[in-house]
């Protein structure tokens, strides 16, 4: 990046940082520097009309972008990312109470802090997703789910900005195509979530103490099987029962079939596989050792390799994978 590039950002965004450290941005702690960083702390007409000026100018001078939300399902290189990384923080909240109740947030918003502001605000219905990390944008983006909840059965609407052509539109829950773990939007990495609309619903008091109970037993069961360090939670989506029907339901964990294969414990330089938890990757913090990309994805490699020696089973990433530079291949043998 010249200095020209360098000064036409620092005109659109003067709290533009350059060699930001993109370890400091994410849950696995791991990451060099990017050429440049620009958080977006607002979403009002002014920002979104400066972001489509950027997008413009980066796709007309090819200079590559990463877009980041909170930064708990992702993995950047040692090398740090060779572009701009736009990390979006903005975090409005509106809820409307009316015949029909929801509320609308900014894509930067904390996604437990959401929930629990709609829980103070008596719309309970959002606890079930009690225990997912990150911000709303990339739960929509992700499909998130818990406890037997999906972002799809609770969005009714998104809107989203066209990085290509500048667009800014607003999706319906149909038009994102929402699959388990994947949506219309992680398929067009051009079209980044700003904000989204979610159905709201109050309960009696009594089903909103038995939501309260099962809540509550479901996070004290999180806290026991999944382990406390720097990691990006699981890092490989569950497989698709319809595709193994010799197997159980309880067989289609991806911690379970890593288990199996006795891969738990297996280090690789600052890097293991938990044994709390074998589809949990985490990064040691060794200061005399620290953990790398190479690091996590030697662990992603063997594991996957010796799931589908095993079981005939290919696991998939849920943790996005970024590169040094998005011209580079990604090191990571499927």
């Amino acid at each position: 990046m010249n200095k020209v590039q360098k000064q036409f950002l620092v005109s659109l965004f003067p709290e533009v940082r350059f060699s930001e450290i993109l370890a400091n941005h994410c849950t696995f702690r791991i990451g060099g520097p990017a050429d440049a960083f620009i958080e977006i702390k607002k979403l009002d007409a002014r920002s979104r009309k400066n972001l489509t000026s950027l997008f413009k100018f980066l796709n007309k001078s090819n200079i590559p972008f990463f877009v980041l939300g909170g930064g708990s399902n992702v993995l950047f290189n040692d090398k740090g990312f060779r572009g701009v990384v736009v990390k979006i923080t903005a975090n409005e909240i509106s809820i409307k109470s009316n015949q029909q109740n929801w509320l609308e947030a900014s894509a930067g918003v904390n996604f437990q802090f959401l929930t629990k502001h709609a829980n103070e605000k008596g719309f309970q219905n959002l606890l079930q997703f009690a225990g997912i990390p990150g911000t709303l944008g990339g739960a929509v983006r992700g499909n998130a789910g818990a406890n037997g909840i999906e972002i799809k059965d609770v969005l009714i609407s998104a809107k989203i900005l066209n990085t290509k052509t500048g667009a800014i539109k607003t999706f319906t829950n149909k038009q994102l195509k929402f699959t388990y773990r994947n949506s219309y939007i992680k398929k067009n990495p051009h079209l980044i979530v700003l904000s989204a609309k979610l159905k709201l619903q109050k309960f009696s008091k009594k089903e909103a103490e038995e939501k309260s109970e099962l809540i509550a037993k479901l996070s004290n069961r999180r806290k026991e099987t999944q382990p406390w360090g720097l990691s990006a939670g699981s890092f490989f989506k569950n497989p698709n029962p319809s595709n193994h029907p010799t197997l159980t339901p309880d067989q289609f964990k991806a911690g379970y079939l890593i288990d199996q294969c006795g891969l738990k414990g297996t280090r690789i330089d600052g890097a293991i596989i938990s044994e709390k938890h074998a589809n949990f990757f985490q990064n040691l913090n060794d200061p005399l050792n620290p953990a790398t990309q190479k690091d996590i994805l030697a662990l992603a490699t063997k594991a996957r390799k010796a799931v589908y020696k095993k079981f005939k089973i290919r696991l998939e990433e849920e943790v996005q994978i970024v590169p040094h530079s998005p011209k580079s291949p990604k090191k990571f043998k499927k």
